[in-house]
């Protein structure tokens, strides 16, 4: 996957470094890739974790303001970690955020051109002119489609898929026909969310290399060209639908690990921390056969929302075609016990009973070197982040 328009091009040396942030509400993550020219994907030497004690980024500057020393403190760590691996410290000036799914709406949208002279061999001129069409219909398009233009940004734009004659092709360069079909999928941004991370990169002296929609980033990482990824965090779950090796669909459900919390701490009469104490537990299986039937009596319901809201979700984003069966998952609510069960035991509205893998361990990943014991459903997001590096 790309990105649409390419970065611009700059006499100036690009840096061999950068810093990889994802602000989640429960935890933020960070990881230092080093860039050389001997090696064709980045080398993560450092990464970092800080508790963000339940701050969103999504909530605008005040929030920015808040967090400010939790992401210090999770690119120090990073930074100071990268001693280990490379025998001396590495601190990158230049940083990439992710942009959470629930501050991101998509749409699929398609150009087409009637070739005047079909036995005419397509040239790249052509195939950059279609793309520059594209990008500039999903911009102008992500702006009609919301209810307050002024609080959205559009962000970037992804090939979702190019036909030539209604067949699906690669490339294009050198074949001959009459109906050439570019589709993309465009990808707005929440204009307080963005300002919030800027803020955040400004007060921390660094300088804004990129920020990729979390959607955008994800699909970059998946090997199979039909399958669908849960990303199952904090505050929710995004979803993204792959088709033809592209992103063509993208949305939240407001479910995720605070939800599931939520429900144990009004089910017990406990706190939010006893709850998440509780919840982690469960998922480390080291309860008893009687407390863990009793905590997942009390999940049964919630489990049920999520799993309707993420089937009913999915299904809008198909619009009436077959799911693929496979679904990536990752983000740490992906962990909690009985979720892929009930992901796996109704086949509606897919072809047969899903297939379920985490993310990280049957990704496709341009990465060297990772940390040991590196957890891939907390820093999934964030070094996929490695999709927005220059070219």
């Amino acid at each position: 996957m790309r990105l649409l328009p390419p970065f611009p091009s700059s006499t100036e040396p690009r840096p061999s470094t950068y810093s990889l942030l994802d602000i989640g509400r429960d935890t933020v993550k960070a990881a230092v890739v080093l860039l050389k020219p001997d090696q064709p994907g980045p080398q993560v030497v450092g990464c970092g974790l800080a508790d963000a004690g339940g701050h969103d980024i999504t909530g605008g500057r005040l929030e920015a303001g808040a967090i400010t020393r939790l992401v210090n403190e999770a690119l120090t760590q990073a930074e100071d970690s990268t001693e280990n691996y490379l025998g001396y410290k590495v601190v990158p000036d230049d940083v990439i955020l992710a942009l959470p799914g629930r501050a991101t709406i998509g749409r699929l949208f398609t150009v087409k051109r009637t070739r005047p002279k079909p036995q005419t061999p397509i040239k790249a001129r052509e195939l950059a002119s279609l793309r520059l069409r594209g990008a500039k219909m999903a911009r102008q398009g992500l702006i009609h489609t919301v209810s307050e233009p002024g609080q959205w940004q559009p962000l970037a734009v992804t090939d979702a898929g190019l036909r030539l004659d209604n067949h699906l092709i690669l490339d294009g360069i050198g074949l001959a026909g009459q109906e050439l079909e570019l589709a993309v999928f465009g990808v707005a941004g929440q204009a307080g969310a963005l300002r919030a991370l800027e803020v955040v990169a400004n007060r921390l002296d660094l300088a804004l290399a990129n920020i990729v929609a979390a959607p955008q980033a994800l699909a970059a990482t998946i090997p199979a060209a039909e399958s669908i990824i849960l990303d199952i965090g904090d505050s929710g779950t995004d979803v993204c639908l792959l088709k033809d090796d592209a992103l063509i669909g993208a949305d939240w459900v407001p479910f995720g690990g605070h939800f599931f919390t939520q429900v144990l701490a009004r089910s017990l009469e406990v706190d939010q921390t006893q709850a998440r104490a509780l919840k982690h537990t469960l998922i480390s299986d080291d309860l008893d056969r009687r407390e863990r039937s009793r905590l997942e009596t009390l999940l049964d319901e919630p489990r049920r929302r999520w799993y309707e809201a993420v089937i009913d979700l999915l299904a809008d984003l198909a619009a009436g075609q077959r799911l693929p069966r496979r679904i990536y998952l990752t983000g740490g609510g992906s962990l909690l016990p009985g979720l892929d069960k009930l992901l796996r035991t109704n086949p509606a509205p897919f072809d047969a009973a899903p297939e379920l893998f985490q993310l990280g361990v049957h990704s496709s990943f341009p990465l060297h070197v990772l940390p040991d014991g590196l957890d891939f459903n907390l820093f999934s997001l964030t070094l996929s982040l490695t999709v927005g590096l220059p070219d």
